[in-house]
């Protein structure tokens, strides 16, 4: 299996047609009269996915440059049956199509096109067609593999159809054992950036390109992977990436790069000419980043002057986050991050977290006339974050899902009706209730205008997207509330867990059934977060525990105190890749210690 290195393409669903007349021309361009010579014709054509919570566009500048196939004999081949053959593309008038190769000719008969993924010139992957058993199969007309025909005299031209290629969505499309996205970095050093503007006196994330060289007097220029970092917006700040690029192991050769500063767009500073650093690799500081943290060379131009950071000078700021080395314990922290008074990610800061509660009589009105049960909704949606969320009016609540309460059997705990009052409380707050019903695959964008999400006692997994879109919501500010329920009654806690995993978190649900009933817990089970801000006794009805990770943060305890039944856990906003394809409906839970409750009642009665 081979491999490729690509960049991260856009997220865009557009399908692209490889088409052409689907005809038999006379003429054969081989010598071989036996051997039939093929063609792929490339036209490019717009189809919308069925659910259109977005518009979304290809790359409309992409410039296709070849393409990697690979066909068999036998339909259920595997990948490791077939080689990968890379074909040139060439515009013909419009339409592109492979080149004339001696490696699509082949005796006539029957053949199966088992992959195929278009590139361009910089080995990035623009578009893939889709196999069958993968969820963006039913994308295309006809998902690969794609039957063919080969008979002798013929010139055939085979239609394919092909996605935009959404990074590190391989199995979505079929190709579970065949990473699109791989860069051979074995031997990768690393560099980041950070610039300060002479006339504002300001220190910003740097956009800069760099230079590798193998001589001292910098004539003799390495061509590297990439040479230029990227700049994104999260929220209202733009953020830097660092920058990566493969070597050669160096030996006892020493290399000469020169990292120059440039402007951008989003970013406010204007860089000085002559801006640029110059140091020397060897192999020596290869390997010593490989054990660094964080593992990258950090470079800050300081207002009139250059300097590198040195870890070891206790006054310095390495990580630019405005606490010194002597008492930063998180020296790595990303940039733009907010940190507290130990440089570590502030993780009581709303957004890039969840908050999850394991009961749903929270908020249903007999428990909402509790005047601490209406204080706690009121924070949950009055916060103040730094992402572009923050002026969100509007709270979506996910009933969907199958989510058990929505339900006949569930008996309708969380509609019709009985959130009126949690409802009202939201929406005296100044924000507007929208109600939606997911499916697995639906969450793909979230308006602009949303601030908080409401995930409701969900029972099918989520997918790669799905998560990704709750991630880049979070990233933003947003804030997702889980409500789930004690585990006799909502037994798909394998769900919820599969979700806090796959959202980067650490807290999960261990189950159980905690102060079943109705039950007002003392203000002593109550800890110390923004959320719980004047919330004396919280009334609840029975509730599963949680186990929060380091990170994350207690809401409140059950009735002995010794059980958390409420929390906040703080995620990792990365989009996700590489996941195994969704599992759909998870197993149910075993229900080991409620056997006396009554599970078709949230509140176990």
């Amino acid at each position: 299996m081979k491999n490729f290195k690509t960049s991260m393409a856009w997220l865009a669903m557009f399908a692209m047609i490889f088409t052409s007349c689907s005809k038999e021309e006379a003429g054969v361009i081989s010598d071989d009269p036996e051997t039939v010579q093929l063609t792929f014709g490339a036209l490019l054509n717009s189809f919308n996915q069925q659910n259109k919570q977005a518009v979304y566009e290809c790359d409309a500048e992409a410039v296709p440059a070849y393409v990697m196939l690979g066909w068999s004999t036998e339909e259920d081949a595997e990948m490791d049956d077939f080689d990968l053959i890379q074909v040139d593309l060439v515009n013909n008038n419009g339409s592109w199509e492979t080149v004339y190769s001696e490696d699509l000719a082949a005796p006539a008969g029957t053949y199966y096109l088992q992959h195929f993924a278009v590139y361009d010139a910089s080995d990035q992957v623009l578009w893939v067609a889709p196999r069958e058993g993968g969820s963006f199969a039913t994308e295309v007309d006809d998902a690969l593999p794609l039957t063919i025909e080969l008979v002798a005299g013929t010139k055939p031209y085979i239609d394919v159809d092909v996605l935009c290629y959404i990074a590190r969505e391989e199995t979505a499309y079929g190709y579970p054992f065949f990473d699109f996205d791989v860069v051979e970095v074995e031997n990768s050093y690393c560099v980041f950036v950070n610039y300060c503007d002479d006339e504002t006196g300001r220190d910003y994330p740097a956009y800069f390109n760099i230079d590798v060289y193998t001589d001292a007097a910098m004539t003799d220029e390495v061509g590297i992977s990439n040479d230029t970092n990227v700049i994104t917006m999260a929220g209202d700040w733009p953020s830097a990436s660092v920058l990566c690029f493969a070597l050669p192991d160096l030996g006892d050769e020493t290399y000469y790069a020169r990292v120059t500063v440039l402007n951008h767009d989003d970013l406010d500073y204007t860089a000085n000419e002559g801006d640029y650093y110059d140091f020397e690799i060897t192999q020596a500081s290869i390997d010593a980043l490989e054990v660094q943290i964080p593992a990258y060379h950090h470079i800050i131009f300081e207002c009139g002057d250059t300097t590198e950071c040195n870890p070891n000078d206790p006054d310095a700021d390495c990580d630019n986050d405005n606490v010194p080395n002597s008492v930063d314990e998180c020296p790595g922290t990303p940039p733009g991050v907010q940190v507290n008074e130990l440089g570590c990610e502030d993780i009581q800061v709303p957004g890039r977290d969840i908050v999850v509660f394991n009961d749903i009589n929270l908020f249903k009105n007999n428990f909402m006339t509790d005047p601490d049960n209406v204080r706690l909704v009121q924070n949950l949606v009055t916060y103040t974050t730094e992402g572009s969320r923050n002026d969100g009016d509007v709270v979506i609540m996910d009933f969907g899902r199958g989510a058990e309460c929505a339900t006949e059997n569930g008996n309708g705990e969380c509609v019709e009706g009985n959130w009126d009052t949690m409802r009202n409380t939201i929406q005296n707050e100044g924000f507007s209730i929208t109600d939606i019903y997911s499916t697995s695959g639906s969450i793909t964008s979230i308006p602009s205008d949303v601030k908080i999400i409401f995930l409701v006692m969900p029972t099918v997994d989520y997918t790669v997207e799905e998560i990704n879109t709750l991630k880049a919501f979070a990233a933003q500010g947003g804030r997702i509330v889980f409500v789930g329920e004690w585990d006799g009654y909502y037994s798909y806690i394998t769900v919820q867990n599969q979700f806090l995993l796959n959202m980067g978190a650490v807290l999960h649900n261990t189950g159980g059934a905690v102060d079943c009933g109705a039950v007002e817990l003392p203000e002593s089970s109550n800890r110390s977060h923004p959320i719980m801000e004047g919330v004396g006794s919280v009334l609840i009805g029975c509730a599963s525990v949680i186990e929060p990770g380091p990170n994350d943060f207690a809401l409140f305890y059950d009735s002995s105190n010794t059980q958390v039944l409420a929390g906040v856990a703080k995620i990792d906003v990365t989009p996700l890749g590489g996941m195994a394809s969704p599992t759909g409906v998870s197993k149910k839970t075993l229900n080991n210690r409620t056997n006396d409750l009554n599970s078709k009642s949230s509140s176990g009665y």
